[in-house]
């Protein structure tokens, strides 16, 4: 006789992944990964990118970071101390060099991540290669999960004016989400509904 045990978590990470559609999938981890990142949409896709790495090699170094991502050292310090101002890594000596910290992430990020990851299959490298697609795709020296919240949004409706992109992101400042949308029409990464 097989004894079958109910998995809520596992019933509804099904339930959530039958249910969205790609592009409100991807909205749904960006809004995960915003959470993660202390709910700052301007977090960039690169910071965002960094967490995962992290999570994915708990324990890891700057210079493990720096050699699988291939970030740039005063680059990714700016990135580590931002992260770890706002709570989202927690730092302690390396047993092997006491210059380095090890690295890993904690409380609120964790949890962001975790719920982001569900959508991958719990698979980093996943998530990382999403995140790469899109820095790939805005092609601004810094774009930030607003950038590919927008991109997103407009994936899902198709066509869209812009207020209801808008009303899509988050609650900051109205001019910040204007001027994010109106930079990626400047740049032709989307198009106008004017055009």
């Amino acid at each position: 006789m097989q004894i079958l045990v109910y998995d809520e978590a596992m019933v509804t990470n099904l339930a959530k992944k039958a249910m969205t559609t790609k592009g409100q999938k991807a909205c749904l981890v960006i809004d995960h990964l915003v959470e993660a990142l202390g709910n700052d949409p301007s977090s960039s896709l690169r910071r965002a990118l960094i967490l995962v790495d992290i999570d994915q090699y708990p324990g890891t170094t700057q210079t493990g970071i720096m050699e699988r991502l291939h970030i740039h050292k005063s680059a990714l310090n700016r990135e580590i101390d931002w992260m770890f101002n706002y709570g989202c890594i927690m730092m302690a000596d390396a047993e092997h060099d006491g210059r380095a910290k090890k690295i890993e992430i904690c409380g609120y990020s964790r949890t962001g991540l975790k719920a982001a990851l569900d959508y991958f299959d719990g698979e980093h490298e996943n998530i990382k290669m999403f995140l790469q697609r899109f820095t790939q795709y805005i092609k601004q020296e810094k774009p930030t999960l607003r950038d590919a919240k927008i991109i997103s949004s407009l994936n899902e409706k198709g066509r869209a004016t812009k207020q209801d992109v808008i009303d899509t992101l988050y609650d900051g400042p109205s001019s910040t989400d204007n001027r994010a949308y109106n930079k990626l029409v400047e740049e032709g990464v989307i198009g106008d509904a004017r055009d």
